[in-house]
């Protein structure tokens, strides 16, 4: 019996609860293997052009491109360093409220137990 005789819904809000939370977790997971695969390839592209390319022989557009990148890597990290925090606040709110719903339903219960033997 939940606390407010709304098993359902709980059990309801649960399972949206844990369904958005994988799909959190499954969308930073990629986004993380996505950024490994972009740095593979940038590690490849560095080795390939190597000493070949002078400084100064580099196209322009090129080094805008280095900068932007290194905006999208900072801004990356600031993204999962936030992620990893509300991951951490969700899961521990979550938590939270499991164990209080659990305490109020093992007292429920006792006092259930206790009217019946009254």
């Amino acid at each position: 019996m939940g606390l407010f005789s709304n098993d359902k819904e709980q059990d309801a809000r649960l399972d949206a609860l844990e369904a958005h939370v994988r799909a959190i977790s499954e969308a930073i997971q990629q986004t993380q293997l996505d950024v490994v695969n972009t740095n593979i390839k940038l590690i490849r592209v560095e080795s390939a052009l190597g000493d070949k390319l002078d400084t100064d022989a580099v196209d322009p557009a090129i080094g805008a491109l280095n900068e932007q990148l290194g905006t999208a890597r900072a801004e990356y990290d600031r993204m999962a360093a936030a992620a990893s925090e509300s991951w951490a606040t969700l899961h521990a709110g979550a938590t939270d409220a499991v164990a209080s719903l659990r305490q109020s339903v093992e007292e429920a219960a006792a006092r259930i137990e206790q009217e019946l033997e009254e």
